[in-house]
């Protein structure tokens, strides 16, 4: 005779794989423009201090950036400066750690003129 144990473990975590699965695209939506917009700041932040040559393009690609995030209000701004903060702090943008050769891709995809409107 089977026991009743087993088959309930068994729906119980079916039914909590289907949770979790259906949460993804939930935890996606996560990272919205102001954070994008604060990491990208963090990240040039980073990158000049680390790796400008002497044109100074990161940093010019961060105050870009900056004048968008103070235009901001409310939990927008609260979210683009901490992840400014943790982006800078940690040397990552978005899970990437910089290298230089991270650095000079971020800035030759212009992250951040996709959310600047003309």
């Amino acid at each position: 005779m089977l026991s009743s144990k087993p088959v309930l473990r068994l729906i119980s975590a079916v039914s909590l794989s289907l949770l979790v699965l259906s949460a993804a695209p939930a935890q996606a939506k996560l990272v919205n423009d102001a954070h994008r917009l604060g990491a990208f700041a963090g990240a040039m932040k980073f990158c000049a201090e680390r790796y400008d040559e002497k044109e100074g393009r990161f940093k010019l690609a961060r105050l870009s950036v900056v004048r968008l995030v103070d235009d901001m209000r409310g939990k927008d701004k609260i979210k683009a400066i901490t992840a400014r903060d943790f982006a800078y702090e940690r040397g990552q943008f978005l899970g990437n750690k910089l290298s230089r050769k991270e650095c000079r891709g971020l800035l030759k995809m212009s992250e951040f003129k996709r959310f600047v409107r003309d």
